[in-house]
């Protein structure tokens, strides 16, 4: 039994034992007197000494209830407890799934959809522990952070805790899962009674597997005496953000400009006003970029151009403006730049001409810094390509099944390859070693098989002998007015095998094998390909640069013209840029590093310092709480930084109406809003009345006088003489 005022209670209670302590006393007081005449009275009481007696020990303890009577109920215990303990009612178990993922902290008029749900969770731990529940709250990221189920009303106080001093967080959650697993916890409580809720914003991106979702409620429906599903926040999509940040193909090196993309995207079904960009370089401002307007749900991209200063790490910060949601607002990247970055130019023949113009292309004489510091190999070590950022294997006859092996780990980790097929090419090897995967039967290195040498078709008379795609690579040749691209002459070219046909496509966007053409002559065979291997990428040139077959001309004139070197870096930063780009993670993904008592997580301050960090959890101490840089340090060893960011989806704050909701759970589950729930009082919650309190008082004061009165032996007096007749 609970009380409004439980102090006055206990005081009742103690004041309690005065009857008994006065009664001790007046026992010590007697004094045993013979008395002959008294004897008779003795004789004649003892036949009724037990009822006397018991007369006597009801009466004191009238007395002692009266006192208690008084304290307790001047202290106004709750009806529910009283009705509880004395017919001990079936308390509820109150289960709460509760969405923590980032799109929990959008922001409404006045409140975030976070507050409304820890706000109306205290309203039902209040309600609980006035009607003796239990309330065991399960966060959708508990098996990320290991976090175990939290009670907020019922069980021991001293495990409870208190949500309204929760924090969303900035991870991302596979919903209908997590709902599944949920359900799971609900079937297998031990309890006779059980109310399974469901706190959420109730994303539209979450409800795209309808099928899932729909099993997963009614499975909940069935287990529970009834589910709940709460809608947090306002339905509302409006929202920019930042989803890409990453550098431009090109060279990453100390002293050498380069080029940032960045891509954001709107959010909403309206269109966007242009917004402020603004940029920082290890914590100090750089400048502000004007991005949009926006049409609904479209992206804006726009290229920065930036430099490092100096070998060593660099922070970049882009950040937006505030809006309803915060943390999708700032994107970060962490490049490490050294002097130069190394090209690997694969050459096997004697003079290496091949290996010396694109050596001259990609590090000019002069003062002039490219970025590149290309390296003449003869074959391929593991040495030579640890630090390879791309490789370019020119016309070499063939290469040792060890080397083919060790390419092929190579680009599919990353790296970028370009193989100049010219006139030392022997098409055999090519099409069994890197167009049919060996012996060993694996995927094909590069999707398209040698024939033999062919003359290249005379140009349309007027025009140019070339078409190119609209791609990175060639994009100095690209445009209808651009000069450079009717100065290409090829003499000869390596032909397809008869039933290869270029596949046209996107290969970035398209995860069927085949390759796309970047460079087709009139007659639309290819000059220049591209194909995927991995996460590298293989392009492909159907001539040389400056080469010929055993001292006859050339067979192209690229090597002479002007726009080469452009041509050059070009195909150098596009094939680097997997290698180049600096490693990044998802908030709330599995970290695959395991967790030591020497593993720390550190995150990148504008101080320029890495300083400690929090986890995400205790199951994940070294996964990225928050957006930022980070890097790990185990056993001493530190990994290279990383940027953490939101997951996109995280970022589309669509949402279905409250009323949609209804329609689509009716007859299933309750619905309703976050901020509308548990705010009438609790009936069983109320004062015992008055009048009840008055009536039980008067009841045991009555008893206890006329207790006294039957064991005082007094009789009524008798009439005087005469009175009677008056």
């Amino acid at each position: 039994m609970t009380f409004t005022f439980p102090t006055l209670a206990i005081a009742g209670v103690a004041l309690a034992g005065l009857p008994i302590v006065i009664h001790l006393l007046n026992l010590r007081r007697r004094r045993v007197v013979p008395w002959a005449a008294m004897d008779f009275l003795l004789q004649s009481d003892r036949k009724n000494r037990t009822w006397v007696r018991l007369s006597e020990w009801l009466l004191l303890a009238a007395r002692v209830l009266a006192i208690a009577a008084v304290g307790v109920l001047a202290a106004t215990p709750l009806t529910a407890d009283l009705l509880g303990d004395l017919f001990g009612g079936e308390p509820t178990h109150h289960f709460v799934l509760l969405d923590d993922t980032c799109s929990m902290q959008r922001g409404g008029s006045n409140t975030t959809a976070w507050d409304e749900a820890t706000a109306a969770l205290q309203r039902l731990a209040d309600r609980a522990e006035a009607n003796r529940d239990t309330v065991t709250v399960v966060r959708y990221t508990d098996p990320r952070t290991g976090a175990p189920p939290a009670p907020i009303a019922g069980g021991d106080p001293g495990l409870q805790s208190d949500p309204v001093s929760w924090n969303a967080t900035d991870a991302t959650i596979d919903a209908p899962q997590r709902l599944a697993e949920f359900n799971a916890r609900v079937a297998s409580a031990e309890t006779a009674s059980k109310l399974a809720y469901v706190f959420s914003d109730f994303a539209s991106r979450d409800h795209a597997d309808r099928e899932a979702w729909s099993g997963a409620v009614r499975s909940l429906s069935a287990t529970a005496d009834e589910a709940v599903l709460v809608a947090c926040g306002e339905p509302a999509s409006g929202n920019l953000a930042i989803s890409r940040l990453a550098l431009a193909p090109g060279p990453l090196a100390a002293g050498v400009e380069t080029r940032l993309e960045i891509e954001v995207v709107n959010h909403a079904d309206e269109p966007a006003p242009p917004v402020a960009l603004t940029l920082h370089r290890n914590g100090r401002p750089l400048t502000a970029i004007e991005v949009g307007p926006f049409e609904p749900g479209g992206r804006r991209a726009v290229e920065a151009p930036i430099s490092w200063a100096g070998v060593g790490l660099h922070v970049v910060e882009a950040s937006l403006p505030a809006d309803r949601l915060t943390a999708d607002n700032h994107r970060w990247i962490a490049v490490e730049a050294p002097a130069a970055q190394k090209v690997l130019l694969v050459d096997d023949s004697e003079a290496g001409v091949e290996a010396r113009v694109f050596a001259a292309a990609l590090r000019p004489l002069g003062r002039t810094r490219s970025g590149w510091a290309p390296e003449r190999a003869s074959d391929l070590s593991e040495e030579a390509l640890q630090d390879a950022a791309a490789v370019f294997v020119l016309d070499v006859e063939r290469l040792v099944s060890a080397d083919v092996r060790r390419l092929r780990e190579y680009v599919v980790q990353g790296g970028g390859l370009l193989m100049a097929c010219g006139p030392r090419t022997d098409p055999k090897w090519f099409n069994r070693a890197i167009a049919g995967g060996g012996l060993g039967g694996a995927k094909p290195l590069a999707p398209w098989r040698l024939g033999p040498p062919v003359s290249a078709p005379p140009p349309p008379a007027g025009e140019s002998m070339l078409t190119v795609a609209e791609h990175p690579v060639v994009r100095v040749f690209a445009g209808d007015q651009n000069g450079f691209l009717s100065l290409v002459r090829t003499a000869v070219r390596r032909r397809l095998r008869q039933d290869d046909s270029p596949r046209l496509r996107k290969v970035s966007t398209d995860p069927e094998p085949g390759y796309e053409t970047l460079v087709a002559y009139a007659d639309g065979k290819p000059l220049l390909m591209e194909s995927r291997y991995g996460e590298g990428r293989v392009i492909g040139l159907l001539t040389t640069a400056a080469t010929g077959a055993e001292g006859a001309e050339p067979w192209s004139n690229l090597a002479t013209l002007p726009v080469f070197p452009v041509l050059a870096n070009d195909l150098a930063g596009w094939l680097a840029q997997g290698r180049l780009e600096p490693p990044r993670e998802t908030i709330g993904d599995p970290v695959a590093k395991e967790s030591t008592s020497r593993a720390t997580l550190r995150r990148w301050d504008d101080s320029g310092d890495f300083l400690v960090s929090p986890g995400l959890g205790e199951r994940a101490p070294l996964a990225p709480p928050t957006p930022g840089v980070y890097r790990r340090t185990l056993a001493g060893v530190s990994d290279a930084p990383f940027d953490a960011a939101v997951a996109a989806s995280e970022s589309d704050l669509a949402s279905p109406t409250l009323s949609a909701l209804q329609t689509r759970w009716n007859g299933v589950a309750r619905v309703g809003r976050a901020r509308d729930l548990f705010r009438e009082e609790a009936a069983p919650s109320s004062r015992v009345p008055l009048h009840l309190a008055a009536a039980t008082l008067l009841a045991l004061l009555a008893l206890e006088r006329w207790l006294a009165y039957r064991n005082s032996y007094v009789s009524a007096a008798a009439p005087r003489a005469g009175e009677g007749r008056r």
